[in-house]
């Protein structure tokens, strides 16, 4: 899930979870006294940077990682590495 790449762990109870807080990397909820990032099957989830515009990507081939997040190159243009890779 996306907060794992930010050293936190995943909501246990996924999109069922109360959202605490939202910024810009996504929405958080609290368990056990500990944030974790709440995931949903959505494709901002799957593809992180689709919100900023920028369309997934193909393959799982890394070009670039900034700020924890893993972009690549298709047809000349960035896009979005996905979660799944």
């Amino acid at each position: 899930c996306w907060s794992e790449a930010i050293g936190y762990k995943c909501c246990s109870s996924g999109c069922n979870a109360v959202v605490v807080y939202t910024d810009n990397d996504g929405s958080w909820g609290v368990e056990n006294g500990q944030w974790c990032g709440i995931t949903c099957n959505h494709d901002n989830d799957e593809c992180p940077n689709k919100k900023l515009g920028y369309p997934c990507c193909n393959s799982c081939d890394v070009y670039l990682v900034e700020n924890n997040e893993k972009w690549g190159v298709q047809d000349g243009q960035w896009c979005s590495i996905k979660n799944s890779c």
